[in-house]
């Protein structure tokens, strides 16, 4: 059981190595119990790897019964053999079971698919996804637990689940119409609300499982403290794609980086409920190592994808993320006839690289399945667009930002145009959606999403696509 006391014997000395620090010093009659934990974040529906973390799960259950796998978030939007799968999303879940995966977080994207098929994989899953400061209102969202105890041996911990709400309206990072009838809290107030909640705890350690961002992770330490002591012992976090193994107010708190690059593996430590020494691994995933031959095969299997791997067009260079969106942009004014089109940076989820460009590329740099619309806005309209806080690229104007003023022209070196002018705008349906009061002039909606009419752009091209040194970026 988790208690609030004072040891004056112990020095908490988060080692960085794979052993404990031989500098810590322990009362010897102190009773300690090791846990070993191991954390991803942020896959976004990376499986190929999953093969190469079974063996060190199993590896370490050989040796304790005291073996914990959680996940930071975003399990999904980022791999088309996941995001196109017929059942959405459906091939990482089953191969985070088939690791071993104990709980996860809900993070943003997940619910990029919507709340039924979101539903669907939580109903799929074999282990729990839990979220404290989601709230349904009206939704189908079959609204996840807020938080859940795990035993293992005789030892138990409660991980409580927050995701990032910093979208226009308080709401996660996807395109909103997923999340119609839901609300969201400030993860912070939530996890505090719970320092006197008996059941959790009762646990033998609280751990906060957040997809929150490392800042954010650091005001919730701030606000978790009862007393002298914060109720949470470690924080496990995602979202910011971060690295880090660091202390906050006596409060360990690590995050793995994103992609499926990194596992981070702990050795805990504990006596009467509190951490009392750390061991930090962490795996880098792109070396060689032993594979799992049951998870390598559901993977392959999950991989047979050949529709994905034809030849659309070619590339004449490794295009880095400007150039990539030079490209993108460049696409969609041609599908759509538009005067400009935009697209915001975070939209762009991949480059381009040099060589053959495949569905199963174009699919990775655009996995969100979002809508293409065109609107009717003045010049003077676009300006207040352009002066809010996202950093977005376009194509079809010459668009300069000089001090305080956005100039725009038909061409570089044109005349400005007048703020009565009217242009005809095409964007996706993310941007249109998280700014309404922008875009209101509907002209047309697109049949298709927007990575369907870049490959419709590229069936087209006979020669090589070329955007070196482009970057049409207005921040």
């Amino acid at each position: 059981m988790k208690k609030f006391l004072f040891l004056p014997l112990v020095i908490l000395m988060w080692s960085c190595g794979n052993e404990p620090s031989p500098n810590s010093v322990q009362d010897p009659e102190l009773e300690t119990t090791e846990v070993v934990l191991f954390a991803l974040n942020d896959m976004h529906g990376k499986i190929d790897r999953f093969s190469k973390v079974k063996p060190f799960i199993d590896e370490a259950k050989e040796v304790s019964d005291k073996v914990f796998f959680v996940s930071g978030g975003d399990v999904f939007s980022g791999n088309p053999i996941v995001d196109f799968h017929p059942e959405k999303g459906s091939p990482i879940i089953d191969v985070m079971g088939a690791v071993g995966m104990d709980v996860s977080v809900l993070g943003n994207h997940e619910f990029d698919y919507g709340q039924e098929v979101l539903n669907s994989r939580l109903a799929q899953a074999t282990f729990p996804f839990i979220c404290a400061n989601v709230q349904n209102t009206g939704g189908v969202l079959a609204t996840p637990d807020p938080y859940t105890i795990i035993e293992k041996d005789g030892f138990s911990i409660a991980f409580i689940g927050v995701v990032e709400n910093s979208s226009r309206g308080d709401l996660p990072l996807s395109h909103p119409k997923n999340m119609d009838g839901l609300a969201f809290q400030q993860g912070a107030d939530v996890v505090a609300g719970y320092r006197n909640n008996a059941q959790v705890l009762g646990a033998d350690l609280v751990v906060a499982l957040t997809h929150y961002g490392k800042e954010a992770d650091r005001k919730l330490i701030d606000q978790s403290f009862n007393g002298s002591e914060s109720f949470v012992d470690l924080v496990v976090g995602g979202h910011s794609h971060q690295l880090y193994n660091e202390v906050y107010r006596a409060v360990p708190m690590i995050q793995s980086g994103a992609h499926m690059q990194y596992l981070t593996k702990l050795v805990l430590q504990v006596a009467d409920g509190k951490i009392v020494n750390k061991a930090y691994t962490l795996i880098d995933l792109s070396e060689d190592h032993p594979e799992d031959l049951a998870v390598a095969n559901t993977i392959a299997a999950y991989n047979n994808r050949p529709e994905f791997y034809t030849t659309l067009a070619t590339a004449s260079h490794d295009h880095d993320r400007a150039e990539t969106a030079c490209f993108y942009t460049t696409a969609l004014l041609e599908e759509t006839g538009a005067d400009l089109s935009i697209q915001n940076y975070g939209g762009v989820r991949a480059n381009l690289a040099e060589g053959n460009i495949r569905p199963y590329d174009i699919y990775t740099i655009d996995p969100f399945g979002n809508g293409l619309e065109t609107y009717s806005m003045k010049v003077s309209e676009l300006k207040t667009f352009f002066q809010s806080q996202y950093s977005m690229a376009y194509a079809g104007l010459d668009i300069q930002r000089e001090g305080n003023n956005i100039l725009i022209r038909a061409t570089v070196g044109g005349n400005v145009l007048a703020d009565t002018t009217q242009l005809t705008i095409a964007v996706n349906d993310y941007i249109s959606n998280t700014n309404p009061d922008n875009f209101q002039q509907l002209l047309k909606r697109y049949d298709f999403t927007t990575a369907d009419y870049l490959i419709a752009f590229l069936s087209k091209q006979e020669t090589a696509i070329e955007n070196d040194g482009c970057d049409r970026s207005l921040d």
